[in-house]
């Protein structure tokens, strides 16, 4: 399952408190809406009449005042509305406020004058994008420093006053608005970046690190969201990238379709002027921002942007989100980076619990400086090898610096309030209930629970069920960091209630104390396999812990009786090797012991078979681009990258049964890819590869099928298993995510959050005649004398956790009784 960094403070803080809590304040909030469309309105100037003291409504309509003044009567204006004054006196929260658009004629007299001025600032601003845009020069060199911090919001005294927090109130602190807060990460980088566009290099340099988090926030390696040269938000960009969503850049070439802009002022400087134009959006549920940017006349290069969430009707999760950007002008008259921050606020709750409750969240916050920037620098870029393309290293000192050497590094000052951050969260790492959550966020990612010495796990192998097994119960564990953070000890027993059989697995590992990722494991395990199932599918399900698919939906509801398993006992030694970032290979060196099954017999000659022997020696190599990555002591979490993931797997081996031996050689290979296409996205994944040599049916290409209710990514939904078998095989694997570009342009469903999504899966494979000589094929497998193909169509976020689609198996018709339509749900979470 694909994450990012957000999400799991998101897992934190669900597993810290998992109930919505709300605060009666006596303090001035609501929400204001359109008139005519009930739509939320952001950006709406709120003030207390005859005063200077006011606020702005968020992204979602919502605003909040305090009332320290003897003025009863509150002012609302926003541009194409009416103003509106409101004697709130006697009203009780959360106000509705609905604010009445402009006539139309209003708007033709007042804009048509300035129409022209603004249409020839924008098609100018776009037409030198090219020249000023930061990300197209040649060459270039900076250091960056940027600063982290997160905290849960909202706090209420309930929880204060529970059992969990009762002695540790004095580590909650007070927002602005009186509300709570506990801090929960804080974290501060010092980066050197060198790109070169020909022939391509990029080099980041990790000088200085300072990171405190709680558990596992503080603990895990988090690379590439700290280092990348990929964090910058550039509005010369068509579209910002924001926690891995595509968001239209007022700046955008084809901006007219997206928003309105209007001069709000000019101002004279020595060298220029400089004007503020406003942007609004067209649509609200559009991923667009509404704010304003500061534009140079001389150069047509932007000065400043400032950015807010236009709308949270279609993002789950984040309820407000602004961005403010500054560029500079270098001596040679070429715009670079300045200055950015970003604010963001989450919701750990899937739901919208309404509009005038304040629920407890999380606040984001990323401010990023840059300075020492070179232009054409006459360095060279050096890197670790000529083959490299891109490397991101750190200094043997940066987590060790000094106080001294911050106060001098910091481009920004660090608040009082920001370092007392840093002892507090010290502080919260001892209360009982943060350790608990923070043993529960590890859980859901790692699928172990930490007692102290040993952790417990994995959790989604605790209870299965199939017609062989029966129930399956099993309980299993590894050593934790607290015995050692080089070796690791692992194993487990498990017991099938059908077969009166224990099963089970031991392991051991070491990692190595480099800077790159080198793991030794040797492990044992005795269990029921799925006819086919092997490590290749973990090349496309990078992040799951065994080659066992889940899916909430599919462990509930099936379509047909599981009994396409036999029991397999496997001794494997494994060494996984990082040359470089992003490129890694792994040898694998094993034996297994592969025992007929009670359904699907082995049969060599009209003769029973009892068991397979199959010895096999597998290298692998895995390479990606600008990764981002997560590093749990022997586990990696592979998280997201722009660029392809490529593997390639080389196999030999020899199968052994009766007296009789076949050896064999396998390629196969994979490449998956995930492209944004404006504010949408399309994914796609390819496998293929080739066995030469006879083997058993066991070892050739099963496709994979499924048999029950629920949707899978990399399985063929309409097909059973062991349908078909192949030796020569290609499958391709896309969909395409609307993210709602239709549904947010309908009336009565664009309030709903729903996306449209549609799949397409294609398998070619061909079994050669020498592979009906060894062990005799089941008889549900066939030839495959076309191409398969399935379809679908659906929508996914139904009430933001849910994919529901409808799937068309187009060819060829199944033999087996596999069906041709069928409708498919799978859980998700997803911003």
């Amino acid at each position: 399952m694909k994450k990012t960094i957000h999400y799991i403070f998101l897992t934190y803080i669900i597993c810290l408190i998992s109930f919505p809590v709300s605060a009666q304040r006596t303090e001035i909030r609501g929400v204001v809406k359109d008139a005519r469309d009930k739509d939320v309105i952001p950006m709406v100037n709120i003030y207390f009449k005859g005063t200077t003291i006011g606020t702005v409504s968020g992204a979602d309509g919502i605003f909040y005042l305090k009332n320290n003044t003897n003025v009863d009567t509150l002012v609302f204006s926003s541009i194409g509305y009416r103003n509106t004054e409101l004697a709130y006196a006697g009203q009780k929260n959360p106000l509705t406020i609905y604010l009445e658009p402009e006539d139309v004629e209003l708007h033709e007299v007042s804009v048509k004058p300035d129409d022209s001025r603004i249409r020839s600032l924008m098609k100018s601003l776009v037409k030198n994008k090219a020249q000023n845009n930061p990300d197209l020069h040649e060459r270039y060199s900076y250091e960056k420093y940027t600063r982290w911090q997160y905290s849960v919001t909202n706090v209420d005294s309930s929880i204060m006053n529970s059992n969990n927090f009762r002695n540790h109130q004095s580590l909650f602190r007070t927002a602005d608005d009186g509300s709570r807060y506990l801090p929960v990460y804080l974290s501060e980088q010092v980066v050197n970046n060198e790109y070169q566009r020909k022939p391509l290099k990029q080099k980041s340099t990790i000088v200085a690190d300072k990171t405190k988090g709680l558990g596992v926030l503080g603990d895990y390696e988090i690379s590439g969201y700290t280092s990348g040269l990929d964090m910058q938000y550039n509005f010369y960009s068509n579209f910002i990238k924001v926690f891995e969503e595509n968001f239209v850049s007022p700046a955008t070439t084809n901006g007219w379709f997206y928003y309105n802009y209007y001069i709000q002022d000019s101002v004279m400087t020595d060298s220029s002027k400089h004007f503020e134009v406003l942007f609004v959006p067209k649509r609200k549920h559009d991923k667009v921002f509404r704010g304003t940017m500061w534009i140079d006349e001389d150069g047509f290069d932007i000065i400043k942007i400032n950015a807010s969430l236009s709308s949270k009707t279609n993002l789950n999760f984040l309820k407000d989100m602004s961005l403010e950007v500054e560029y500079q002008v270098l001596e040679g008259g070429q715009p670079f980076y300045k200055k950015q921050k970003i604010d963001a606020k989450f919701d750990y709750l899937p739901f919208d619990i309404g509009a005038g409750k304040r629920e407890m969240g999380l606040d984001f916050t990323q401010q990023v400086s840059f300075r020492n920037i070179e232009i054409n620098p006459q360095e060279e870029i050096v890197l670790s090898a000529r083959s490299l393309s891109y490397e991101s290293i750190k200094l043997d000192n940066s987590y060790d610096r000094e106080e001294s050497y911050w106060a001098d590094a910091r481009h920004i000052q660090i608040s009082d309030k920001e370092e007392d951050m840093y002892q507090v969260i010290d502080s919260i790492n001892n209360i009982p209930i943060v350790k608990i959550a923070d043993n529960a966020t590890r859980m859901f990612m790692t699928g172990y629970y930490d007692i102290g010495n040993i952790e417990l796990g994995p959790y989604m192998d605790f209870l299965q069920a199939n017609k062989i097994e029966g129930f399956r119960l099993f309980v299993g564990g590894r050593t934790s960091k607290e015995i050692s953070r080089n070796w690791m000890f692992w194993g487990g027993l498990g017991y099938g209630t059908r077969t009166k059989r224990f099963t089970g697995a031991s392991g051991l590992g070491y990692k190595f104390k480099t800077p790159k990722r080198k793991v030794f494991k040797l492990y044992y395990d005795d269990r029921y396999i799925r006819m086919g199932e092997n490590r290749k599918i973990l090349y496309l399900y990078e992040n799951m812990l065994t080659p066992s698919e889940n899916n909430l939906v599919s462990a509930f509801f099936v379509r047909d009786e599981f009994n396409e398993l036999h029991r397999q006992q496997n001794v494997s030694l494994n060494y996984e090797h990082e040359w470089r970032t992003g490129l890694s290979s792994r040898l694998n060196l094993e034996y297994r012991k592969q025992f007929s099954p009670e359904y699907y017999p082995f049969i060599y000659q009209s003769q029973a078979v009892d068991a397979i022997g199959v010895y096999e020696a597998t290298l692998d190599f895995r390479f990606s681009f600008q990764e981002k990555i997560i590093d749990d002591e022997f586990m990696r979490l592979y998280v997201s990258t722009d660029y392809p993931i490529v593997n390639l797997a080389f196999t030999a081996g020899r199968a052994e049964f009766n007296n009789v031996s076949h050896d064999y050689t396998k390629l196969h290979a994979t490449v998956k890819h995930r492209i944004n296409i404006g504010q949408t996205y399309f994914r796609y994944a390819l496998e293929g590869g080739a066995i030469f040599g006879k083997v058993p049916f066991t070892l050739l290409e099963i496709p994979r099928g499924n048999e029950t209710y629920g949707y899978y990514n990399y399985d063929f939904n309409m097909l059973n298993y062991l349908e078909y078998a192949h030796d020569k095989y290609v499958h391709l694997y896309t969909d395409y995510h609307l993210n709602g570009f239709f549904f947010n342009r309908m009336p009565l469903l664009k309030n709903l959050g729903l996306r449209e999504v549609f799949s397409a899966k294609v398998m070619y494979g061909s079994l050669s005649d020498k592979q009906y000589e060894t062990i005799e094929l089941p008889a549900s497998v066939q030839a495959l004398d076309q191409p398969y193909v399935e379809l679908g169509a659906g929508l996914e976020n139904i009430i933001r956790l849910f994919r529901i689609e409808a799937i068309w198996r187009l060819t060829p018709h199944s033999d087996i009784g596999a069906p041709e339509f069928g409708i498919r749900a799978k859980f998700e979470l997803s911003l």
